[in-house]
């Protein structure tokens, strides 16, 4: 999906896109998507950079999807849109980074390498990056990246994300038993801590 290059344009297409999910939660009781919609909207409104919007944005869709994890970009949208409207943004950059451990470095020009470890999910893998529309990247402004250097270089994300490296080096040699059911735990309540 191409993301439009005006206001108006990003405006209109949030509106449409809003319409659509709502006429089908009227219809079904639901919203099915299918598609991830309810992450592009996360791009379309940071681009925007309509604080006010970007907050009913964020209150929708955690009343609409409580326990959706979220993917990459729309997470490092979110926190920026957070950050932007003066909202500590610690906890959703944690989440951030969780969804995929080679984002932020890419974001703040530093290089990793590219980790042997087991990925729950497609999106945490370091070749995903490789979706990642320009324009969003590109729309970051320097306080952002200053913010988000700060904030990922934290003595307590650092923290979280060599632990969760452990744990998923370990996942990715452990068999089904115990000690797998320990690990996933563990890691689990490390992605909740950011919740």
């Amino acid at each position: 999906m191409s993301i439009p290059k005006t206001p108006r344009g990003l405006s209109n297409t949030i509106t449409r896109i809003r319409t659509s999910l709502s006429s089908f939660k009227r219809e079904y009781g639901f919203i099915h998507d299918e598609a991830g919609d309810r992450y592009y909207l996360a791009y379309l409104y940071f681009l925007l950079d309509d604080n006010k919007r970007s907050s009913e944005y964020m209150r929708w869709f955690n009343r609409e999807f409580p326990y959706d994890i979220g993917e990459p970009f729309q997470l490092l949208c979110m926190a920026l849109m957070m950050h932007r409207m003066g909202k500590d943004g610690f906890s959703m950059l944690g989440r951030t980074m969780c969804s995929n451990i080679y984002l932020l470095p890419f974001i703040l020009d530093e290089k990793p390498e590219q980790v042997d470890m087991w990925y729950g999910y497609s999106f945490e893998k370091p070749v995903y990056l490789d979706e990642i529309p320009k324009v969003i990247v590109n729309a970051i402004t320097d306080d952002d990246r200053q913010w988000l250097n700060e904030v990922y270089h934290s003595d307590k994300l650092q923290t979280a994300l060599h632990r969760l490296i452990e744990i998923n080096k370990e996942l990715l040699s452990e068999c089904q038993g115990v000690r797998r059911s320990v690990l996933v735990t563990e890691l689990s309540n490390l992605q909740k801590s950011f919740t």
